[in-house]
């Protein structure tokens, strides 16, 4: 399942396009990141279980929906960690796992798959939590992939993937092996270059935000 919300969102699409500027400055693009983290978690909390509790107003008894699902954000380090700060601006109950990666040897021609090198690990147990990954570009695929194949023998309730740009392979490539699993993204661009990134895209997203 896909959820493209810049197909449908302004305030969504102001805040690709100053992430895709080359201009834009390190400090804006990290506020500009944790900004679409805030809008990206509010698109997941519409398909997350609720509860209804009621509190007492001044004036009386009223209903209110609340989030069921006890959640996980896993945190892909170092690109993430603004989005990161957006997101659990809205989940702020929410346990908090991250995963050092880097990308390795091309392993298919034209940028279609990576050796992923991991350093660091460290997830809390995921069995019957909402698992929402948080990295800014889906590209090849190959980094999440390999996320998906560490968490799945814990059995999440549900995978849910936040990414700023996802390229239209990478959306199938993760279709293909997860069917379960959803993204939400704040664009989909159809270009994924041969040597792996997305075009337009934005660049790399850690070194925009971090200025190295």
């Amino acid at each position: 399942m896909l959820i493209n919300i810049g197909s449908t969102s302004v305030l969504v699409s102001e805040v690709i396009g100053k992430l895709r500027d080359k201009n834009t400055e390190p400090s804006v693009f990290r506020e500009n990141l944790k900004r679409l983290g805030t809008y990206l978690a509010y698109e997941a909390s519409k398909i997350m279980g609720k509860s209804v509790k009621k509190v007492e107003s001044p004036l009386g008894e009223a209903k209110i929906d609340y989030l069921k699902d006890n959640i996980c954000v896993i945190a892909i380090l170092r690109a993430a960690l603004p989005m990161l700060e957006g997101v659990l601006e809205q989940f702020s109950r929410a346990a908090v796992g991250v995963v050092s990666v880097s990308r390795g040897k091309m392993l298919q021609e034209k940028g279609r798959d990576f050796r992923i090198d991991g350093t660091y690990v460290n997830i809390p147990y995921l069995e019957d939590k909402v698992a929402i990954i948080v990295d800014p570009m889906l590209a090849s695929g190959s980094t999440i992939l390999y996320i998906l194949n560490i968490i799945k023998e814990q059995k999440p309730k549900k995978i849910i993937i936040l990414c700023a740009i996802a390229s239209q392979y990478g959306i199938e490539r993760i279709q293909n092996n997860f069917q379960d699993s959803i993204i939400i993204s704040g664009a989909v661009d159809s270009i994924l270059n041969e040597k792996g990134y997305i075009v337009p895209g934005l660049g790399d997203a850690g070194d925009r935000a971090f200025n190295t």
